[in-house]
């Protein structure tokens, strides 16, 4: 059976700063085999919340952060 990693990334989304952060961060975590799954935001001016898994395979003994 497979199984998962999950992580949740929040992200302010106000300047054009903020929103190269989170590109750059997203791109960390996609090289670390994470891929997006979910992105909500729940207010027009809230942070913009993003759900990630990765497959962790049987070989695998501890989970890594990739940022």
């Amino acid at each position: 059976m497979k199984r998962f990693e999950h992580e949740v990334l929040v992200f302010e989304m106000r300047t054009t700063k903020q929103v190269g952060k989170m590109r750059d961060t997203l791109r960390d975590w996609g090289q670390a085999g994470f891929e997006i799954v979910g992105v909500t935001q729940f207010a027009e001016d809230s942070p913009l919340t993003v759900f990630l898994k990765r497959e962790v395979h049987a070989d695998e003994k501890a989970v890594e952060n990739a940022a």
